[in-house]
């Protein structure tokens, strides 16, 4: 009986502690996901009321150097442009490194079918780096 007990007291301290371990990395990509999300959210012009400032508490030093107010007004529209309105965008892929993350998002838009969005944050989940890009099929013949 004392075997099962500890055995069982084992099992629920392990199994205890994987939640917490998981519990950070979750944090994590929650901060990341809301500099995601505004920046997809800005990305639709006429509908986004996100501000530029709001955007940028989410972007290292670097980033913001390269992507200022009027670079994200041109990148609007460029995705207007090239990808049309977004219609529905999903994490599909959250990877953890020593020095950063990288969460991947494939999203449909009205102009492209598919487009992937991929996200680089640097080890103080600061958005370092981010790229839309339309996938393309390939059909067999």
């Amino acid at each position: 009986m004392k075997k099962l007990f500890l055995m069982l007291a084992l099992v629920m301290m392990v199994s205890t502690t994987n939640i917490c371990l998981a519990g950070v990395n979750g944090n994590v990509l929650n901060r990341e996901e809301k500099t995601i999300d505004l920046l997809i959210n800005s990305l639709d012009k006429k509908q986004s009321t996100v501000s530029y400032s709001e955007i940028a508490k989410g972007f290292s030093p670097q980033l913001k150097e390269s992507v200022t107010a009027d670079g994200l007004a041109l990148l609007q529209d460029q995705v207007r442009e090239r990808f049309g309105r977004a219609d529905e965008i999903k994490l599909i892929h959250f990877e953890r490194f020593d020095q950063g993350d990288r969460a991947t998002y494939l999203g449909s838009f009205s102009k492209e079918n598919v487009v992937r969005l991929v996200f680089i944050f640097d080890k103080d989940a600061k958005m370092t780096d981010f790229a839309l890009s339309p996938v393309t099929i390939e059909e067999n013949k």
